[in-house]
């Protein structure tokens, strides 16, 4: 038989083609927590099962997605340690708009995504997400993570027991709402409701409350209050030379979270997390829950007691004496690690795990509403679920906020960390509010000092 070259170079492509292994996919690692929870569109209800629609993400772009979940906390750790060392063991690094995207930023540890934003447009497209969110994740002009679920400041409320009560309308400040939560506590305490508190706030030890707290003294000073003139940068705390003022304008937002929490909170709230507010408003415990109020639809879906489910209102989180409104805002997102070893694929596999398409899967699933994009906000999914004056609402509360409520510094890990504990030891009473103040101060004082801020 005779072969043609042409023939010949057929057969030879064939044989190679059986021959050679299929190319090798791009391996990204990812670590995160809340199996089942976030991207169960991708990773199903355990977080080990990989769903054909990553499968068909996986072999469109070449590209395999490892997901590693642990605990909040062992999570946190893990991207700790493999930025610190330089492992690159992630390729993908589970941050929060609270400190680790200003922390991790600064030493170096991230990648800056600007000049990947056009690259994977088709997945994620920055112009279609709420800005504010992507400003919470931006540092020095530079954005270093893409939002997942967000969420902005809020109250969430038994209306039933403020109409009970004569409060037919959710006071639009901070001094009417702390006379109306008198008014619900006396009105308690006169119908014998021995188990029922007016307000449900986290005042845990260590880095939760800082959140909500840094809410309320910039309702009160009308600005971020830590460092003297509202310094809010590292090159702005330098310039000025600008000493912490947490026994200046810091001080009354302080005693504002800090009495509430002593005065209208439950027994233990010195101790109490997210997950804290969440089963005691879900239980019919609190009647106000604020001012992250994500928490308390959180636990709206699963309570047991009728009028949590019927009677719960959303309220827009009321002003402080500076006309501004308390603030909570927070978002979980995701960064490329600096030594990922395929920065190009990471981000591509990052802009599909932030795209419309994942959150409007978790809208579908979680049902909350809260979203970073305006067309799943005003989409069916919610649309169906939630009345539309409350997610007008709730969408105002991202677009109005100011992310940046509290300083964007390298050190804003450790300060948050420190800021709550004082807190909690004022709600505990373990510290006066002056003492707890005080020591934090001359703390502060120590930590910028040695970091070479007044040089």
């Amino acid at each position: 038989m005779i072969r043609t070259p042409v023939r010949a170079a057929a057969l030879l492509a064939a044989t190679l083609a059986m021959a050679a292994p299929a190319m090798a996919q791009t391996q990204v690692n990812v670590v995160g927590f809340g199996a089942g929870f976030v991207w169960a569109d991708l990773f199903g209800p355990s977080g080990t099962e990989k769903t054909q629609k990553l499968l068909d993400f996986e072999k469109k772009e070449g590209i395999t997605i490892n997901m590693e979940f642990a605990d909040e906390e062992v999570a946190r750790q893990k991207v700790l340690l493999d930025l610190v060392n330089g492992t690159g063991n992630y390729d993908l690094v589970m941050l929060g708009s609270d400190g680790a995207v200003q922390t991790f930023s600064a030493a170096g540890y991230l990648e800056p995504l600007d000049g990947h934003l056009d690259s994977a447009k088709d997945y994620f497209d920055a112009s279609k997400v709420y800005k504010p969110f992507l400003e919470a994740n931006t540092v020095d002009g530079k954005l270093w993570a893409l939002p997942y679920y967000s969420f902005g400041a809020g109250v969430v409320y038994r209306k039933d027991i403020f109409d009970k009560y004569g409060i037919t309308e959710f006071p639009k400040t901070t001094e009417g709402l702390e006379t109306a939560l008198q008014t619900i506590k006396d009105g308690l305490a006169k119908d014998g409701v021995t188990d029922v508190y007016p307000l449900t706030m986290r005042g845990a030890p260590g880095e939760e409350p800082t959140l909500d707290l840094a809410g309320f003294v910039y309702a009160y000073a009308g600005y971020p209050a830590w460092f003297e003139g509202g310094a809010d940068t590292p090159a702005a705390i330098k310039e000025k030379k600008a000493k912490p003022i947490f026994t200046g304008d810091f001080k009354p937002g302080f005693d504002t979270f800090v009495r509430w929490a002593k005065t209208f909170g439950p027994p233990g709230i010195a101790t109490h997390t997210w997950v804290d507010m969440m089963n005691l408003y879900a239980q019919g415990k609190a009647v106000v829950l604020m001012p992250s109020a994500i928490n308390a639809f959180a636990g709206i879906p699963g309570s047991n007691v009728p009028e949590v489910k019927e009677h719960s209102a959303f309220a827009p989180s009321p002003t402080g004496p500076s006309g501004k409104a308390v603030q909570s805002f927070w978002t979980f997102s995701i960064g490329v690690s600096n030594f990922s070893k395929d920065k190009d694929a990471a981000y591509k596999a990052l802009a599909f795990m932030t795209s419309e398409s994942a959150m409007n899967a978790f809208a579908e699933q979680i049902g909350w509403p809260y979203t970073t994009y305006p067309s799943i906000m005003h989409g069916p999914v919610l649309t169906a679920k939630w009345p539309k004056t409350m997610l007008d609402q709730i969408e105002a509360s991202f677009t109005d906020a100011d992310p940046h409520y509290f300083p964007y510094i390298p050190e804003l890990t450790e300060f948050m960390n420190q800021v709550g504990t004082a807190a909690s030891e004022a709600i505990a009473g373990t510290k006066t509010e002056d003492q707890a103040l005080s020591d934090l101060q001359g703390w502060a004082e120590e930590r910028m000092d040695r970091a070479g801020y007044y040089k």
